[in-house]
């Protein structure tokens, strides 16, 4: 997991680490995230201009996911995993923009 500030360095940080997936695995990863009210604005903008793909998921279908593990843990980890788990479990779509 990989936390930054939702500023300008925050984000230049974000995107080193995302570079430096980029050139370890040798594929132009994919950005999962929540929908988070207004939060995710300008990470979305970064992302667009950066030309990164991103897929949201819907805080209710997390909410759920998370509802079916035994365990009840509340953490950024926790959280992180269970998206991780939802992208690769369920067929979600990268975001598309309406014209």
């Amino acid at each position: 997991m990989f936390q930054f500030e939702h500023n300008l360095e925050g984000l230049a940080s974000f995107l080193n680490f995302v570079q430096e997936l980029e050139c370890i695995t040798g594929l132009r990863p994919a950005v999962v995230l929540e929908a988070t009210g207004h939060y995710h604005n300008p990470v979305i903008q970064f992302l667009d201009e950066h030309q990164y793909l991103y897929i949201f998921i819907n805080p209710l279908i997390s909410h759920q996911a998370k509802k079916t593990s035994l365990r009840k843990v509340k953490t950024d980890i926790a959280d992180a995993y269970h998206l991780g788990e939802l992208l690769y479990k369920e067929e979600l779509e990268p975001y598309k923009k309406r014209g």
